[in-house]
């Protein structure tokens, strides 16, 4: 018998062969640029908001003059 477990207690390592997953593969259609376009157009907002109203302070105090 080839696959006997030993009786004294020892760790034995399994191979498990991986499964094919075409189903999976075959559902995945989303470009893989998607969610970095998303992030890096959520940071561009996140780094406009300031300088524009720093630009609208700065407007506002030199046509005060």
């Amino acid at each position: 018998m080839a696959g006997a477990l030993p009786s004294d207690g020892a760790a034995q390592a399994i191979a498990i062969p991986p499964t094919v997953q075409a189903e999976a593969n075959a559902a995945d259609t989303g470009a893989p640029g998607d969610t970095q376009n998303v992030f890096l157009l959520f940071t561009v907002v996140l780094v406009a908001i300031p300088v524009l109203l720093t630009m609208t302070l700065l407007a506002t105090v030199l046509t005060r003059r």
